[in-house]
């Protein structure tokens, strides 16, 4: 089965960790394996959401993540990025840099997410919205991005 990451950080808004399940969700749907590459603390609460592995049962460090990136150890199709803070941002544009094949989906979420969107000068597709609690503003458009980019692939 071709895996596609989803790429996240630190789990400070708590919409970020319904999200991952969603977006996993989605990938296995369209034929895809999930695999979340995570800090412990946001991987942990990834784990919490979802104990029998219903969802995603392929978890890896998030800075190893990029280095095997980097050094062509690994590769994936889709990369789905969720951003809310600056080190989203840094730890996006890094994997764009040195994953230019993978089609990249970038979700800019949290109270500074349309100025984070602007900030990013990486190529992707992008979807945002100043949620923290609340993810309905975001899905739409996720459903639509993430139906593009898995036909992309």
């Amino acid at each position: 089965m071709t895996e596609a990451l989803i790429f996240i950080g630190c789990p400070q808004i708590p919409v970020q960790s319904p999200l991952v399940l969603y977006i996993a969700d989605f990938l296995r749907d369209a034929g895809l394996e999930p695999v979340v590459a995570a800090n412990p603390s946001a991987k942990q609460l990834v784990k919490t959401s979802d104990p029998k592995g219903h969802y995603v049962t392929k978890y890896h460090d998030l800075e190893k993540t990029v280095g095997d990136l980097a050094d062509g150890t690994v590769s994936y199709p889709l990369i789905v990025s969720l951003i809310h803070n600056d080190a989203g941002l840094t730890f996006t544009a890094t994997a764009a840099a040195v994953a230019p094949s993978s089609v990249l989906v970038s979700v800019f979420f949290g109270e500074h997410a349309y100025e984070l969107a602007d900030e990013a000068e990486f190529e992707c597709e992008k979807v945002a919205a100043p949620v923290t609690h609340n993810t309905r503003p975001l899905m739409a458009n996720l459903e639509e991005v993430l139906e593009w980019a898995v036909s992309k692939i």
